[in-house]
């Protein structure tokens, strides 16, 4: 009998293990991201202020209610006037929390492990310059803020692509992008 009740008390033991091993306060099992994991990013809006007429604000917004895979991304087109240069800004939220939650100020908070990258294609490449106005606390680009500078000309049309990279597994130099990426998207952009 002594042995029937050791037996007992060790499949106890055994499923007692493999019950917490896929307990809801797991971090990978509950969806919250741990240290390092990408968080969940539904929307991204750019602000453009031209940087002469405070009243005329150019606002663009990429779309992901789903978030990855499921239904197309819904994206706006970004329409700025040759010859002018704008203040930018740009907003992350998760908008499948609620309230929304902003991840803005995650990126904000912990500015020395992330960098925005703005890439003008196409054919408004050579007429769009894209400057960062913000720095981390090591004197390093970020992104949350910038300006944009479009040259005079005619007509044109391209897209900007729009990267924020994060730095876990490599260190952030300013110019490089890392391995991990929080956002990867395109804008379509007109230049009227």
């Amino acid at each position: 009998m002594f042995t029937h009740l050791k037996n007992l008390l060790a499949l106890f033991s055994v499923l007692l293990l493999v019950y917490s091993g896929c307990n809801d306060d797991d971090p990978a099992s509950s969806g919250d991201p741990g240290p390092g994991e990408e968080e969940l990013i539904t929307t991204v809006t750019l602000t453009l202020t031209d940087a002469s007429d405070a009243n005329n604000i150019v606002t663009v917004q990429w779309r992901d209610d789903d978030g990855p895979g499921g239904n197309d991304p819904v994206i706006g087109t970004l329409t700025l006037m040759a010859g002018t240069t704008y203040n930018g800004s740009i907003q992350l939220l998760n908008e499948q929390e609620n309230p929304a939650e902003n991840i803005t100020e995650e990126v904000e908070e912990e500015s020395d492990a992330h960098q925005f990258f703005y890439t003008a294609e196409g054919d408004i490449a050579a007429r769009v310059a894209i400057a960062y106005t913000d720095q981390d606390g090591n004197g390093l680009p970020v992104g949350l803020s910038f300006t944009v500078t479009v040259s005079a000309g005619g007509a044109v049309s391209g897209t900007l692509n729009v990267v924020l990279s994060h730095f876990d597994e490599i260190a952030k130099d300013g110019t490089s992008k890392s391995n991990e990426t929080d956002v990867d998207i395109d804008l379509p952009v007109n230049i009227i």
